[in-house]
């Protein structure tokens, strides 16, 4: 193999084979959508389509100073803005990606080692130095996109936790209302579920905060938070919500609230905790998967 297929292997290994670092460009531009990609973190920072576009033109600045070796791009085409920020859009400034770095390999693999070896004008550098360069170049900025990509995925949990709970504590307020169904259980035995979920959800909460993660769960997770109540339960805060349901239902002298924790839990079971650990399993893999192998979901 000379240099130069050498060189064409790595550019088409970091755009879209296995490079040893992880994944290739393409597949984690494959995960962002238009919207992703328009995204901007930080006011000062460059969202993952301008990073895209930096590319295309670092990877095109290369090809061109194979002919052109004094070439040097304008300074609007460094890290410019799309276009457009439609979903066709964004498939195209990838392919775009795609076919500059074949262009480019397609170009460097023909090169003897002595074109390679030879200087780019009086840049400081040989062919093989910059081409090289391109390859790293794709891998730090694919790097970065990644990162960024990491930060804007979430649980995708259907609304606040919370806001289950008291939509279910509504409902069941309403029913009270047009036809009441007393509970005939002394109002003081409240106070063991409402106690018990206040202290579990502030115990919980300080656990979060311990761990600099959000609490909640459409923010993006930073760490596994596995001590404190999680040692118990994967999920001390809907435990919370829940027993805070039973001790106001009980408070309230209804059997509705009773009754309302069944599709309370049902709708936290089923479009918050499923989700959240699909997400967290995606995210941290076998630490997280420990987390499931040793604690119950509940209780």
């Amino acid at each position: 193999m000379t240099n130069g297929e050498r060189l064409a292997a790595e550019l088409r290994r970091a755009w879209n084979g296995a490079p040893w670092h992880g994944p290739s460009a393409s597949e984690v531009l494959a995960r962002l959508s238009a919207r992703d990609a328009a995204h901007r973190h930080v006011r000062s920072s460059h969202t993952p389509w301008e990073l895209l576009l930096h590319l295309t033109t670092w990877v095109e600045t290369p090809l061109r100073r194979v002919d052109e070796p004094s070439y040097h791009p304008p300074d609007a085409i460094d890290f410019p803005r799309p276009a457009a920020t439609t979903d066709a859009q964004w498939q195209r400034d990838v392919a775009a990606l795609g076919e500059a770095v074949e262009k480019l390999a397609l170009r460097v693999g023909r090169m003897s080692d002595e074109e390679l070896e030879a200087p780019v004008a009086d840049r400081g550098y040989s062919y093989m130095r910059m081409v090289d360069g391109v390859t790293q170049h794709l891998a730090y900025h694919a790097g970065q996109i990644a990162l960024l990509a990491l930060r804007m995925e979430t649980a995708g949990v259907l609304a606040p936790p919370p806001t289950i709970v008291i939509a279910a504590m509504l409902s069941a307020e309403g029913l009270r209302l047009v036809r009441p169904w007393p509970l005939l259980v002394p109002r003081w035995v409240a106070y063991a579920p409402l106690w018990a979920g206040l202290g579990l959800v502030c115990w919980a909460l300080w656990r979060f905060i311990a761990a600099r993660t959000p609490a909640e769960p459409w923010h993006p997770s930073r760490v596994i938070v596995a001590d404190g109540p999680f040692r118990f339960t994967r999920n001390p805060m809907y435990v919370s919500l829940l027993l805070l349901q039973l001790g106001i239902g009980i408070w309230r002298q209804s059997a509705w609230y009773l009754a309302m924790l069944v599709p309370a839990w049902y709708v936290l079971h089923r479009f918050v905790v499923l989700r959240e650990e699909r997400y967290l399993l995606k995210q941290f893999g076998a630490p997280y998967q420990q987390l499931l192998d040793r604690t119950p979901r509940w209780l």
